[in-house]
């Protein structure tokens, strides 16, 4: 390996794995905790169901779009660079984000917070494979892969405790706040490791950027604009050029930054699809579950967030055991019933958001999360033991990148199908409405009812019918996002290997952290 690692002294692994599991932590929950709140920043903002959309897909834009190119300045430039630099930008932009005066400028912010997300993340798993030793490094991948998964229901429950005593804007004030002070921790504490040797790819990262945002701007604004719209039909096709041409680059560079040719290997494309499909289902959900509890439930923030930590009760129950699973039995199997477990708490969501009771709501919530834990290291594993222990912060954005594109689509697709069901089934209530009124309408449910707020006695009509078009769009939503899950359990339990590889050994000794 012909980088180099700066590192005298060796704190303890726990201090470190707590100070990279908070800043994973505080990323992970920079769009649930926000999410929480978007009913009240719908209202104090005045911002429209797609605006809405974008204030939480800003951030998962940015955030996707450079996960491959800061895990190879992570490796070249400095882990522990790119780590201090993302908080500081990070935290700066989320306190700033706090006193937005409109959703334009809330959503460039969200695009910031992005841009410092994406250069925290890769490091805070790379980071801890190369600093525990291989056979204590499953712990290390299952704790991070818990807290992934955990931290986006906790920052729904600190958003929802905040909301109560204080402004939606309180939320990114905090997590502004708290990652400034892991600045001298992570100055401490992380290796500084460099390779000067590699590439940036600044090609191949503005192919990838560019692509992916096309795509995701036209599933985002198709509900609004119609899927043969002129500009609709033109990003999506600039999208699919521009990925194209994205691989056609990566093959031919011989410094890119992604070698595609790695996703031959059926353990590394496996783990991607398998992560893919997870934070698909996941995100999607996170974002538009605290919306229906509110809105349809007329639950309060924090009444709302505690009624999803039943998600990470499952995710931590069955994460526990998938460990020993996975050195038993490989990575298919608890990936694939994994999937299978994630889709079937869907299907009962789904048949539970019209009338059902809470109970099992609860339920579906549940099994969604035991899914999830049953498949969250099975797809984590096989993408880091499948590229070369040189590239760990490569491996770990592969990681992310799957893990980030997949959560922008699912919150991008699952939210456009809700609006359109929502239009179709709030139209009918919309004769008769003054027209400034059921353009409102239109846009969204908060919108709705804000404007049934204006309309005295009559307008009690028009908010229930905008709840129960809400309730049926999300119930459509999570029957697409259902087949999802089914189709990628299948397809998981085809294609990954059913047995572990074990770690190789060439892997160095691990690497002391610190200065």
């Amino acid at each position: 390996m012909s980088g180099t690692t700066s590192g005298t002294r060796a704190p303890s692994l726990r201090a470190l794995l707590l100070l990279l599991c908070t800043a994973l932590a505080l990323v992970v929950a920079g769009n649930s905790a926000l999410a929480i709140a978007l009913p009240e920043v719908a209202r104090d903002l005045t911002a429209t169901q797609t605006e809405l959309t974008w204030v939480i897909d800003a951030y998962a834009l940015t955030f996707a779009a450079l996960l491959l190119p800061a895990g190879i300045a992570a490796d070249r430039v400095g882990r522990r660079t790119l780590l201090v630099g993302g908080l500081l930008l990070f935290g700066a932009a989320g306190i700033a984000s706090a006193w937005a005066a409109d959703p334009g400028q809330l959503v460039a912010l969200r695009a910031a917070a992005g841009v410092g997300a994406a250069a925290v993340f890769p490091v805070t798993l790379s980071a801890l494979v190369d600093a525990y030793p291989p056979e204590r490094r499953g712990f290390a991948v299952a704790v991070w892969s818990a807290v992934s998964a955990a931290g986006a229901v906790g920052g729904s429950l600190l958003g929802g405790a905040l909301l109560e005593v204080a402004w939606w804007g309180s939320l990114q004030l905090a997590s502004g706040v708290a990652a400034l002070l892991l600045v001298p921790g992570a100055a401490v504490l992380v290796a500084e490791h460099r390779d000067r040797s590699l590439s940036l790819d600044p090609l191949g990262a503005a192919l990838s950027a560019a692509g992916l945002a096309a795509v995701v701007f036209a599933v985002i604004e198709a509900p609004r604009r119609g899927w043969t719209d002129p500009l609709t039909l033109a990003t999506v096709a600039l999208g699919a050029v521009t990925l194209a041409g994205f691989v056609v680059h990566e093959l031919r560079t011989p410094a890119p930054a992604l070698d595609v040719r790695l996703f031959r290997d059926r353990g590394l494309s496996a783990g991607s699809l398998l992560v893919s499909a997870q934070f698909f289902a996941s995100l999607g959900l996170f974002v538009l579950a605290p919306q229906y509890l509110q809105l349809v439930r007329e639950q309060t923030p924090l009444q709302a967030a505690a009624a999803l930590l039943v998600i990470p009760v499952g995710v931590g129950a069955a994460s526990a055991l998938t460990p020993l699973a996975l050195e038993r039995i490989g990575p298919r199997w608890p990936g694939a019933g994994g999937l299978a477990g994630m889709a079937a708490g869907f299907a009962v969501l789904a048949g539970t958001v019209d009338d059902g009771s809470l109970g099992w709501l609860a339920a579906g919530l549940l099994v969604f999360g035991v899914g999830f834990g049953l498949a969250v290291t099975p797809g984590t594993v096989p993408i880091i033991d499948g590229l070369p222990p040189q590239r760990r912060s490569v491996a770990s954005a592969v990681n992310d990148v799957t893990r980030e594109v997949g959560g922008v689509l699912g919150i991008a697709v699952l939210s456009s199908v809700l609006l359109g069901a929502y239009r179709t089934e709030v139209a009918p209530a919309l004769d008769g409405v003054p027209p400034e009124a059921a353009a409102a309408a239109r846009e969204g449910a908060s919108t709705a009812v804000g404007a049934a707020g204006g309309l005295g006695p009559d307008g009690a009509a028009l908010a229930e019918a905008a709840r129960a078009a809400f309730a049926g769009g999300l119930g459509t939503a999570l029957g697409v996002g259902a087949a999802v899950l089914g189709v990628a359990a299948v397809v998981i339990a085809a294609l990954a290997p059913a047995g572990r590889r074990t770690p190789s050994d060439a892997d160095p000794e691990p690497v002391e952290a610190g200065r």
